[in-house]
């Protein structure tokens, strides 16, 4: 199992929050972004993301938490 951190907007984050949950199989295209910002304790942290554009939801639909 691999994660990567993913952000999704609009029409496409609200069928995300409706119908996806922890361990759900999705497929997302998007673009890669890496970004770096300085921490409170003066830390540059890295961070890279995945902005989504599309998103395939896979699996069966009672593994999406549909009945």
């Amino acid at each position: 199992t691999q994660w990567h951190n993913i952000t999704i907007w609009g029409k496409l984050a609200d069928v995300a929050a409706k119908y996806l949950k922890k361990g759900t199989e999705v497929c997302v295209e998007g673009k890669l972004v890496h970004r770096a910002y300085e921490s409170g304790k003066g830390e540059k942290k890295y961070f890279t993301e995945i902005n989504v554009n599309d998103m395939l939801m896979l699996g069966s639909k009672s593994s999406n938490g549909e009945k």
